[in-house]
């Protein structure tokens, strides 16, 4: 008995000094320095707790809301499948800073099918030039610097700025949406009155020229996705500058949705 007792410790105290003391197991009182030692264990343990859960709920609330952000991935896919049912919108092209592109300004109405009116801004040696343009098919009437308009085949003028692309599924707004890389939602914000998702990616280069002619390289950007329809209303996208300083900025905006624009051939 003697030996199975000094085998048997409860907190590190024999289970025979226990009884000798006349004290059942379960009962026994341990010394003032391991009551301290497992009080101050407790505590620390219920501090951690509190200060965990504190975090989890500082870092949960972004945005004053305690509503869990979307993943990037699946808010791109959402805005991706709205996109495909868009018929017809208006698009913006606004560039700040001295970004290496070839459009430094456009406002457009796009339709799905490829016709588009609208003006562009582009820099031909150093000038600012401006370029109102109708797209019907494959054919674009430009009016420029000599104040007439002219017809030209729309792959002569693609290079530089080919509005039909956009709304085309495989080649504008959508594949840049679904080539888009490491997607990451950022926060909540209000772009034209409706509350959005704001996402950072990377865009790939090929669907991103077709917005942005010039863009040259996959680039960083902040896309703004509704919440209500999942359309996406606005991009920054960031460009290199043309001499190497900062990059310059070119803020893509999306509105008029689904509009039933009337696009014809001008006046000769």
């Amino acid at each position: 008995m003697d030996r199975r007792h000094h085998r048997l410790r409860h907190g590190g105290v024999a289970v025979r000094d226990i009884v000798r003391a006349g004290k059942r197991p379960g009962a026994y009182s341990p010394t003032p320095g391991i009551a301290m030692f497992s009080l101050m264990s407790s505590f620390r343990a219920q501090l951690a707790c509190l200060v965990a859960l504190t975090f989890a709920l500082a870092t949960g609330c972004g945005g004053g809301g305690s509503e869990k952000y979307p993943p990037g991935g699946t808010l791109l896919q959402q805005a991706a499948t709205a996109t495909r049912a868009v018929t017809s919108l208006a698009f913006s092209l606004r560039t700040s800073g001295d970004p290496q592109v070839k459009a430094k300004s456009a406002d457009a109405k796009l339709l799905r099918g490829g016709n588009a009116q609208g003006s562009v801004q582009i820099t031909e040696l150093g000038l600012p030039i401006q370029l109102d343009f109708v797209v019907l098919g494959k054919t674009v009437h430009l009016k420029g610097l000599t104040g007439g308009w002219q017809q030209q085949p729309l792959s002569r003028v693609a290079g530089i700025y080919d509005p039909s692309a956009v709304l085309d599924p495989d080649r504008g707004l959508v594949q840049l949406l679904t080539t888009a890389k490491n997607p990451s939602t950022k926060g909540r914000q209000k772009v034209a009155g409706q509350d959005c998702y704001r996402v950072d990616a990377t865009l790939a280069q090929a669907p991103l020229s077709r917005l942005v002619p010039g863009v040259s390289a996959d680039t960083p950007a902040e896309l703004w996705i509704a919440k209500a329809d999942h359309r996406v209303l606005k991009a920054d996208v960031k460009v290199p500058s043309k001499n190497g300083g900062k990059p310059g900025t070119a803020t893509v905006t999306f509105a008029d949705f689904n509009k039933p624009f009337s696009i014809t051939a001008p006046a000769q």
